[in-house]
């Protein structure tokens, strides 16, 4: 099996890669990244002690991923992260990173008949509705109330009955717009895909400080 994490030199796709390696030995993960996130590259040191190759790439650029040859899985990781990104100045970037690239990503996995795991996010609802939910404080947190008046937002948190009309950013919009086209790949290429929506994730190595010990 040999799986490709784009982004993988990230905080989501290097965690992925440490995680999986521990669990498939035997597996071939390649952790293909543009560097471009700053901190992303002290990971490399950890990918050479386990012996995980990295592709230095960009998601944009179709001839990077035509590099990798063929594989059987790609974990779409990469991403403008930011919520922010592009809402105070051109949002170009964010649309051709999250957009674009992950397009690209999409057709490797046609020519190489491979499976697709697409990280999405939970940005992907509107902010207004988000921000308009009932909603208690406790100690450590804030927790959604059982208590709303939009249908997908509960205390166990917000599932896809929530409505998707709305302004939401151009990071989440980026997201549902791949989602979208994850749908169309399916139907009509019969891509084999699956897509998680991560909310808020934090812990080891988040903010590029170096905590794992290998």
């Amino acid at each position: 099996m040999k799986i490709v994490v784009t982004g993988g030199a990230g905080f989501v796709g290097s965690s992925l890669i440490f995680r999986l390696k521990e669990k498939y030995p035997a597996y071939e993960f390649i952790a293909f990244d543009n560097l471009k996130r700053r901190g992303s590259e002290l990971n490399l040191i950890d990918f050479q002690k386990l012996g995980v190759p990295f592709v230095h790439g960009d998601i944009r650029n179709a001839e990077d991923l035509a590099a990798l040859g063929n594989f059987d899985v790609l974990i779409e990781a990469s991403a403008e992260p930011s919520v922010t990104a592009g809402l105070d100045s051109d949002p170009t970037y964010v649309i051709n990173n999250n957009l674009y690239g992950s397009i690209n990503c999409f057709n490797a996995c046609l020519k190489y008949n491979a499976k697709l795991i697409f990280l999405s996010t939970s940005r992907v609802y509107p902010i207004e509705t988000i921000e308009k939910a009932a909603f208690t404080e406790n100690g450590t947190r804030f927790s959604f109330s059982d208590n709303q008046t939009a249908a997908g937002i509960s205390a166990a948190g917000i599932s896809e009955q929530l409505s998707l009309e709305g302004a939401r950013s151009f990071y989440g919009t980026t997201k549902l717009s791949s989602e979208l086209f994850i749908q169309e790949y399916a139907a009509f290429y019969g891509l084999q895909a699956a897509i998680t929506r991560f909310g808020v994730i934090a812990g080891p190595d988040k903010w590029a400080k170096p905590t794992r010990a290998l």
